[in-house]
């Protein structure tokens, strides 16, 4: 399978660091070599679309999003 879905579990993400803009969280369906698929998350900004992608685990990638300059990490 190949495509996008939805991430079910409820994400507090902050707002976008660079613009302040409304975040987004989305998971993908990756296929790999090998026939199997991995799941990516990308998590991103509806006005600025700055974004970035992390394999598996969702709750990293909203970690990484969260975190802020002299904030400690949550």
């Amino acid at each position: 399978m190949n495509g996008l879905f939805e991430v079910r579990e409820k994400v507090d993400l902050k707002p976008c660091p660079f613009c302040g803009g409304k975040a987004y969280i989305t998971g993908m369906f990756i296929p790999t070599a090998d026939g199997d698929e991995i799941n990516t998350y990308l998590v991103g900004c509806e006005e600025c679309d700055v974004s970035f992608t992390q394999d598996w685990y969702y709750k990293d990638i909203v970690r990484k999003w969260n975190t802020r300059k002299g904030e400690k990490d949550e």
